[in-house]
């Protein structure tokens, strides 16, 4: 195929994408409750979470059932926040459910993820070893997780007194078991690989909601657009004048060009979504909608070259082909997950009128 057609069939795929997205945060809009976000994002996250358990060498660890109990923990605590939230709305009285005035923060979030992850699959090795099987073991590791889960989770009303005593439980299973994991053959690299997995790929996208009350449909098309147009520069720039490779063994086809178009088409654009009012006023003015651009590229950037080194540790070049050439989910996906984590570390501080009282 030549490099221009090429480049069209990218372009068309990736215009099918911004319509879609732009469909759901119409939707989401209209809704006005957040819940399309959520329903859409949790779907994303199952599905990449399955795509990157197929993902060339990974699909031999057996990381799915760990890292699905952990993208469900993360789920079900953005819905006990998404509800409490709605009923302290409905209802005045009603207790805070889950930290803050909506979310738990994003830490706990991780650690939820994290710890969730950790213990299935601690509890699936653990009990493989003595019960003579893996498939014995998986059940047992996914049906005490998933146990914990519901008791903490399932009455909105008791979620936020729940959550301590459940990460309590959860870090207790991961400790007890992760060891009995490690002594395996190849035991400890498995369980680095789950713990980070579980850390990168599973809060990001669950967050998205709390980043969507505090600033609105209009600040949720900024995060996406500081964290997106970076790819585009940098693939356009860099196809037509780049020269050096600065990565060449993590990401081959990123070059020094495409990297410096990146960073300054997001860090223009910042400037012109405050001067658009598409960002909060923020506290230093367009110097700050200026910086939200620069610090969220260098979190896409960064994103798209560890989702890189993940896919050559994994012996592949794309995390699938269901995008065509734009590759696969986890493809798509790769800047958002360390831009939206930068989001919420800096957007509270340049834009603090809008995320006053949302937990962190």
């Amino acid at each position: 195929m030549s490099k221009a057609k090429k480049i069209l069939r990218r372009t068309l795929s990736g215009g099918a994408l911004l319509a879609t997205v732009a469909g759901l945060l119409w939707w989401n809009a209209a809704d006005g409750s957040g819940r399309p976000l959520f329903w859409v994002t949790s779907l994303i996250l199952i599905a990449a979470v399955i795509e990157v358990a197929r993902m060339g060498s990974l699909a031999a660890i057996g990381i799915r059932p760990p890292l699905l109990l952990g993208a469900i923990a993360t789920i079900l605590l953005a819905n006990a926040a998404i509800e409490g939230a709605a009923l302290r709305v409905e209802y005045e009285a009603f207790p805070a459910a889950v930290g803050g005035t909506a979310r738990p923060g994003y830490l706990v979030e991780a650690a939820f993820a994290a710890l969730a992850a950790l213990a299935v699959h601690g509890l699936t090795r653990s009990f493989a070893r003595f019960l003579g099987g893996p498939a014995v073991g998986r059940i047992v590791g996914m049906v005490a997780v998933g146990a914990i889960l519901v008791w903490a989770l399932n009455d909105i009303a008791l979620a936020r007194a729940n959550v301590g005593p459940a990460l309590l439980v959860l870090a207790l299973l991961a400790v007890t078991s992760a060891p009995l994991a490690a002594l395996e053959p190849g035991g400890g690299r498995r369980l680095l690989v789950v713990l980070g997995l579980a850390v990168w790929l599973l809060p990001p996208l669950p967050a998205l909601w709390g980043i969507w009350q505090a600033v609105g449909t209009s600040g949720l098309v900024a995060l996406l657009a500081l964290s997106k147009i970076g790819d585009t520069a940098g693939y356009y720039v860099g196809g037509a004048i780049g020269k050096s490779h600065p990565f060449p063994r993590i990401s081959p086809g990123k070059t020094t060009a495409g990297c410096v178009a990146s960073f300054v088409a997001a860090t223009a654009l910042g400037g012109a979504l405050w001067a658009a009012g598409v960002l909060p006023e923020g506290r230093f003015g367009l110097a700050g909608g200026l910086l939200a651009g620069a610090l969220l590229n260098v979190a896409a950037q960064a994103g798209d070259l560890l989702e890189s080194w993940v896919k050559r540790r994994a012996g592949v070049k794309d995390s699938s082909n269901c995008f065509g050439p734009s590759g696969g989910l986890l493809d798509q996906l790769d800047s958002l997950l360390l831009s939206i984590p930068m989001a919420l570390l800096t957007w509270p501080f340049l834009f603090p009128e809008s995320f006053s009282g949302i937990s962190r």
